[in-house]
């Protein structure tokens, strides 16, 4: 998202008289005699705070879903409020947090007033590098007089950035699991990568919305699994890459002709009835079973949104597109992933509904 966007949910609050003032320097403040530290952020900045932080607030959903793998008792607001479906993966007050909105996409909706209200120790800021990025986090910085930093990550990078994490808020033996297991899925995904040659790298045709027709193609982050795991897109675009969740319009035409060796669809798509759909039943992947749902709960393991969800992406979809490589356990791991980053205990009968779609005819 450009920059214009965050300023402008700032602006939409100034103007309605509701932000505190007594702010305005991009100094944090902080009651005489606090201990504090400075902290160099992935923007380069420099930020004070407290050697012992004991709130936070992210940036929005991204942000915030790291966070609760980390630290969910520190939390004080949320960006987006978990639905009924997901609520089970959280604790019972977590429902309960104010809804702070969030900086970044289409749906941003920061609410300044509510923030500083909520009034949390470091606003954090988790993801790639944005353009005017580090100004955003002084932006914000400034109009709340809160510590706001930024940590950068990738698909590739999880291990190093929750290293960071659990340093900055006291939390390093559980993000240093974390960061072990994330390190070790993309090893076991380099390693065979490395194993495919280019001409012969499996298609993966990733495609989401009620249709399946809104493809998450080549160079989009939301696809950064099929890559990862030694596959290619079997979508290439030489229009904009759309880089939220809806992905870009195809149509069954241009899906047949790609001719992908997997089909992937998102969540609530049309996986029930692709097998008898004429712009479907005719494409060879469904023809030979080879099309699955990706899992979404509580967030997808593909995108929707591309965040930490991803790394148990890694290992299911290699095992599928690629068994004879992937050596893994799909069941013990989404078990072992919900309850190292959920923090939640998967019966049979949840992992055999999740499942369902998603892992073999």
């Amino acid at each position: 998202m450009k920059r214009n966007r965050l300023i402008a949910a700032i602006i939409a609050v100034l103007v309605s008289g509701t932000l505190l003032t007594g702010c305005k320097s991009t100094d944090v403040k902080y009651p005489k005699g606090t201990k504090t530290y400075t902290f160099t952020d992935d923007y380069g900045r420099e930020v004070e705070v407290k050697k012992n932080i004991k709130t936070i607030v992210g940036s929005g959903p991204n942000t915030q879903m790291i966070l609760c793998t980390v630290a969910t008792d520190m939390l004080v607001g949320l960006n987006a409020a978990p639905t009924t479906e997901q609520e089970k993966y959280y604790p019972e007050d977590f429902v309960d947090m104010p809804t702070l909105g969030q900086f970044y996409g289409s749906k941003a909706s920061l609410n300044i007033e509510n923030l500083i209200k909520a009034s949390p120790d470091i606003i954090i800021d988790i993801g790639e590098k944005k353009e005017d990025g580090a100004s955003d986090m002084d932006e914000i910085q400034s109009k709340t007089g809160i510590a706001t930093v930024f940590l950068e990550t990738s698909l590739d990078s999880y291990d190093s950035m929750y290293k960071k994490l659990g340093k900055l808020l006291g939390r390093s033996e559980q993000a240093d699991r974390l960061a072990a297991y994330c390190k070790e899925t993309s090893d076991m995904a380099d390693k065979a990568a490395a194993k495919v040659s280019k001409k012969n790298r499996k298609s993966v045709y990733f495609g989401v919305s009620t249709t399946g027709l809104n493809a998450n193609v080549e160079g989009s982050i939301q696809a950064d699994v099929i890559e990862k795991i030694g596959a290619r897109n079997a979508i290439h675009t030489d229009e904009e890459v759309n880089g939220m969740d809806g992905g870009n319009p195809v149509d069954g035409e241009a899906v047949n002709k790609a001719n992908p060796d997997v089909i992937v669809f998102g969540p609530d798509s049309p996986y029930d009835t692709v097998h008898k759909d004429g712009q479907w039943k005719e494409i060879p992947a469904i023809k030979k079973n080879h099309y699955y749902e990706t899992p979404g709960e509580p967030y997808s393991w593909m995108s929707s949104p591309p965040s930490v969800n991803q790394i148990l992406g890694i290992r299911w979809l290699g095992k599928l597109v690629y068994p004879d490589l992937y050596h893994n356990d799909i069941r013990k791991d989404t078990k072992e992933f919900y309850k190292l980053f959920y923090h939640y205990n998967l019966s049979d009968g949840e992992l055999n509904k999740m499942l369902m779609k998603s892992y073999g005819k």
